[in-house]
């Protein structure tokens, strides 16, 4: 990374400058000259300053310069890191996107917009400009502090449906995120029936153990100033379509009904159960990850002196990260054992060559892998998982059984309802992803929708990314 000291309008003293650094709040960096990048290149600044050092990035496109934050809005990584093609900034983890003229992000993971600062162009050197304040900031908002909101039009967006349905806050939080930082100046009421504020639900089977306030996607701030009604631990219990309004009851609360403009539905899935008919298969020792208290129960309850055998049932994303966490996260050492229906982990994803070098990362951390296994019987004693019996006969020790063997859809809502929906049970949209009924829309793990790119008519892809974008689209 190049560094280069902050300098005024006129080049004076270094006690000189940092007194017009702090009386002004502003500093002019030269940072290089206007030949050393071409078209299409970027490179990263040290910023240097008496109150704040941090870091910049230069692009250069069309002849024109940009400086923004050099650190991405998703998990703050180096974005010189990234690829750089037809306007469009990608950083390299995880694929957030962001335009070069605007620094507006275009495809998600992360949610805030690239901070971005004045170029100016001086002899053929490029001067970075900037006022102190804004140096440190890691993202920018393009809600105003003085939003002033309309009572209509109303845009519910539904993440709670009957039962046991969780908010998604992928697809129905950058939903009402979007429709704020586009210019929407209707009402926008988000329904959760989690206790908590929207949180990167991702990261549950990577870190259980994490501090649940390093998982908000957003603080209580943010939903005051964009005038967000968050409802959280509300259920909605009926929707009338012809209407155009839904029944919702808050925790211990009356049920009340709201009228709405637009609908969005957003409920995502939830885990698959094991079979019922698998004997003893509601034991209370028996795990499925989903929700920020699922992550603390687990956490607590591996850390406990008497859980030393864990079994896990699956090889999925959730299944696999779980195993992770328990074979390299922890201070004292588990017995950790994967059963799976398939012959190598996420084979069917990654192609054999990957599925196998996965498995030998987690057997050489200590997992044991049981390859296409059937689990036929689950022994219990005081209402506990004690060993988990396989078709071939291996009887393996448990004291807490995790099963990840994959997800339904939240559709109680709109299953007998007008909604057009597939074979499979997914909501059918269209490419602007509104489904059959008028101005009702679908985002994130229950839809279908057309992929002209493979000229694909209905597709669904369960991932955190496309959750993120079909509710930006939205």
């Amino acid at each position: 990374m190049c560094s280069r000291k902050s300098i005024p309008t006129a080049i004076t003293s270094d006690d000189d400058r940092n007194a017009v650094v702090a009386k002004d709040e502003q500093i002019r960096q030269h940072l290089c000259s206007v030949n050393d990048l071409h078209n299409g290149q970027m490179k990263e600044f040290e910023i240097k300053t008496v109150l704040v050092t941090t870091s910049i990035l230069l692009i250069r496109q069309n002849d024109k310069f940009y400086a923004y934050s050099s650190k991405c809005c998703h998990y703050k990584l180096p974005l010189v890191k990234g690829s750089l093609i037809n306007n469009h900034l990608r950083c390299f983890a995880h694929g957030a996107c962001f335009r070069v003229d605007t620094g507006d992000i275009e495809d998600h993971p992360g949610h805030g917009h690239l901070p971005k600062y004045d170029v100016e162009i001086v002899d053929n050197q490029v001067i970075f400009v900037a006022k102190v304040k804004d140096l440190g900031k890691l993202e920018r908002s393009k809600i105003p502090d003085n939003l002033v909101i309309e009572a209509k039009p109303v845009v519910a967006i539904v993440g709670a449906g009957a039962g046991k349905n969780f908010y998604n806050d992928s697809s129905g939080f950058t939903c009402a995120d979007m429709l704020r930082q586009n210019g929407f100046r209707g009402r926008i009421i988000l329904f959760s029936s989690e206790a908590t504020l929207p949180y990167d639900r991702v990261q549950l089977s990577k870190q259980p153990a994490k501090n649940p306030q390093d998982l908000f996607l957003r603080d209580e701030t943010y939903f005051q100033k964009a005038h967000i009604d968050l409802l959280l631990h509300t259920e909605v219990t009926n929707i009338n379509w012809s209407d155009k309004s839904l029944t919702y009851k808050p925790l211990d609360k009356r049920a009340k009904s709201q009228a709405y403009d637009y609908l969005v539905l957003a409920t995502g899935l939830r885990p698959r159960k094991l079979p019922t008919t698998l004997p003893v298969h509601n034991l209370s020792n028996i795990f499925y990850l989903r929700s920020l208290d699922d992550a603390g129960y687990l956490a607590t309850t591996v850390k406990s002196p008497d859980t030393k055998n864990i079994v896990i049932i699956g090889d999925s994303f959730i299944a696999l990260e779980l195993c992770g966490w328990l074979t390299t996260g922890l201070n004292e050492k588990k017995t950790v054992s994967v059963v799976m229906r398939s012959k190598i982990p996420m084979a069917r994803i990654f192609g054999q060559r990957i599925g196998q070098a996965l498995q030998k990362i987690h057997e050489k951390n200590g997992a044991i892998f049981y390859p296409q296994a059937n689990v036929t019987k689950l022994t219990g004693e005081n209402n506990r998982i004690k060993f988990v019996q396989l078709e071939v006969g291996d009887l393996i020790p448990c004291d807490l059984l995790i099963v990840a063997i994959g997800s339904e859809i939240c559709s109680e809502l709109y299953k007998n309802s007008p909604i057009e929906m597939t074979d499979d049970g997914f909501i059918k949209v269209n490419k602007r992803l509104e489904t059959s009924v008028e101005r009702v829309l679908a985002v994130g793990d229950i839809s279908k929708y057309p992929l002209a790119i493979f000229n694909l008519d209905y597709v669904n892809c369960q991932h955190w990314q496309m959750a993120c974008s079909t509710g930006h689209q939205a």
